[in-house]
């Protein structure tokens, strides 16, 4: 909402002047949500990106207009986070987020935060796309956010935005059909995806 956009930029202003408590509260109000973005994608050093997307977020508050969801500014910081770490990652090779994977690039057990079989199912799909796919799904999946809302964090159109979206919902599901024991387990976390999604939803970020 408009107030809260107000109050998140009121709050940005004072910690950048040098109010403490004023980034303790802005910290509070996002780094849930931040916190998220990286959970299924990096194995190590997570709360460390954390805390680059929120120091980054200080030095670039020049940057955010009015009208621009706030939750949208620091997830776009966050992405850009996240494509500086996997260029590290790749150690000098060319990575391209619209074709690599995470599971390719970090390997590692951030499925275990999944806890029935079609939870886990559904992280380990999600790590096997292309990068910008498994964020864009992550963002409508967990932050309930809307083609729209994703287009301002991955910085194009909202109607390329929906093309990517509805590319990725079919990447997920052929990698959901690769990856499960059996045609039971597959049906039971399609057929139910809005829910599964949810439950991964509470227990990331914590």
């Amino acid at each position: 909402m408009t107030s809260d956009w107000h109050v998140d930029v009121a709050l940005l202003e004072a910690w950048r002047a040098g109010d403490v408590g004023a980034g303790a509260k802005l910290y509070d109000r996002h780094a849930d949500v931040v916190a998220r973005f990286f959970e299924n994608k990096v194995c190590l050093g997570a709360s460390d990106l954390v805390q680059q997307t929120f120091v980054l977020l200080v030095e670039n508050r020049d940057r955010i207009r009015q009208g621009l969801s706030f939750r949208a500014f620091v997830l776009g910081i966050a992405r850009n986070v996240l494509r500086d770490h996997i260029r590290t990652l790749a150690r000098g090779r060319a990575i391209d987020p619209e074709v690599d994977a995470m599971v390719d690039l970090a390997p590692g057990p951030t499925t275990a935060i999944g806890h029935s079989r079609e939870q886990r199912l559904l992280l380990a799909a999600l790590r096997r796309l292309p990068l910008e796919h498994q964020v864009g799904l992550e963002l409508f999946y967990w932050e309930d956010m809307d083609a729209a809302e994703i287009a301002e964090v991955m910085g194009i159109s909202h109607s390329a935005m929906r093309s990517r979206l509805a590319k990725a919902r079919a990447l997920l599901r052929e990698a959901m059909e690769r990856l499960a024991d059996s045609p039971e387990q597959l049906a039971s976390t399609v057929d139910n995806l809005a829910h599964w999604a949810s439950q991964i939803r509470v227990g990331l970020g914590k």
